[in-house]
């Protein structure tokens, strides 16, 4: 007997609605990374002459987190939901195709080749 395998189409739905809720916390994350760390001029003082390179390296280090750490996390979160969708797509498409080539088996008494 040929070894089965069975795809939980479920699941997959289910990885890809998860994923698609991390995207969207993560469009509130990128909101508040973007919006709630501004840095205004003399917000830390003027006092003193570090406070113009304390205020370069928050943007440095803003810059970073928006652009190397959320952009990359969003596009990998993406690639992955939707290569999960185009899975689950596929997989559902085969079910399909199997359950109709059965039916039609059985319609016409021949024996149905799957493969």
């Amino acid at each position: 007997m040929a070894d089965e395998y069975k795809v939980d189409l479920d699941r997959l739905d289910e990885v890809v609605k998860k994923l698609n809720g991390i995207t969207n916390d993560m469009q509130c994350t990128k909101g508040k990374a973007t919006s709630n760390t501004y840095l205004p001029h003399g917000a830390l003082g003027s006092q003193f002459e570090e406070e113009a390179e304390l205020r370069k390296k928050h943007e440095a280090l803003k810059d970073y987190i928006e652009n190397q750490i959320l952009k990359k996390l969003e596009s990998f979160i993406k690639d992955l939901t939707d290569k999960t969708a185009a899975t689950h797509g596929r997989y559902q498409d085969k079910e399909q195709e199997t359950a109709n080539a059965m039916k039609q088996g059985q319609r016409d008494g021949a024996p149905v080749n799957l493969s």
